[in-house]
């Protein structure tokens, strides 16, 4: 069974919290993706595996990699002509001030940017747990902005509201995942727009170009993880018992297999925004 429960900050020793930091910085990134968390329940893998791939996610090649993917989904949203339903009227409903709906699409707008670049990145863990591939990488010269000037809450699962709570379970049985992706619970305080958003967002998950435009996202995922080098993870989980190597296994693969669909639902949920200026270049 894949792991579900999130490791906060707060809740692991130092090492683990030195990761979430590198994480946020070579991601560049306003919070740690709940994979991380995820994984963080089994320490030697995540610190094996970061020790390798953490270069990596900082490196120019990975950096191109995650902008082409990115590109491709959002073309692949305008292609298909989706939308939700106006952003501005929906959150209006809610009682959201004008002016707080840029900042709502900001948010939308910052797991645009996110998801490609952490597709990529599973990919990569994947590939390392069947054996890796050559390649070689150089240093990245970005410094970081988004990671050092914001940080974006996301509330544990744990957490939720009743209302909440019930979105999140209609989630995970929809997308067929053991956790909720950390855009949902990033909403979480404004539980009406989240059940509207996410009402619009199963109708478009529905769509059967939807999803044959997701698994072309796959399939472009694997193709910009050529000449990205992956080390032999084998080794990693030979250290773990049985169940904690196939509890990996089946969290990495499970992230694999939701986050084409998200990448592009996510997309398409931006695109639903009208007159929102943050997060509009992300």
């Amino acid at each position: 069974m894949a792991l579900a429960r999130a490791y906060e900050e707060n809740e692991v020793g130092s090492e683990l919290r030195r990761i979430y930091a590198e994480i946020r910085t070579n991601f560049d990134l306003p919070f740690v993706p709940t994979v991380f968390k995820n994984i963080a329940a089994v320490p030697p893998y995540l610190k094996g595996m970061w020790r390798d791939l953490g270069p990596v996610a900082a490196s120019r090649e990975f950096h191109a990699a995650s902008v082409a993917l990115g590109d491709f989904v959002r073309a692949q949203a305008v292609g298909g002509g989706w939308r939700l339903h106006d952003q501005e009227r929906m959150l209006a409903e809610q009682k959201i001030s004008t002016g707080d709906m840029p900042v709502l699409a900001g948010v939308v707008g910052i797991f645009v940017r996110t998801l490609p670049s952490l597709l990529i990145f599973v990919r990569l863990m994947q590939c390392g747990y069947h054996g890796g591939q050559k390649g070689r990488v150089s240093a990245g010269k970005q410094a970081p902005a988004l990671s050092r000037l914001i940080t974006l809450h996301v509330p544990n699962e744990r957490d939720a509201s009743l209302r909440a709570w019930l979105i999140y379970a209609d989630i995970r049985r929809t997308t067929k995942s053991k956790t909720v992706m950390s855009l949902y619970r990033a909403l979480s305080p404004f539980p009406s727009y989240l059940a509207s958003a996410w009402g619009d967002s199963k109708s478009v998950l529905a769509d059967k170009n939807f999803q044959r435009a997701s698994e072309e996202i796959s399939q472009r995922a694997g193709v910009l993880l050529h000449g990205i080098p992956v080390r032999d993870h084998q080794e990693i989980l030979k250290e773990l018992s049985p169940t904690q190597a196939r509890e990996i296994r089946e969290t990495v693969d499970e992230c694999v297999a939701a986050l084409p669909t998200l990448s592009l639902l996510t997309a398409v949920w931006r695109r639903s925004f009208n007159n929102a200026r943050i997060g509009k270049a992300a």
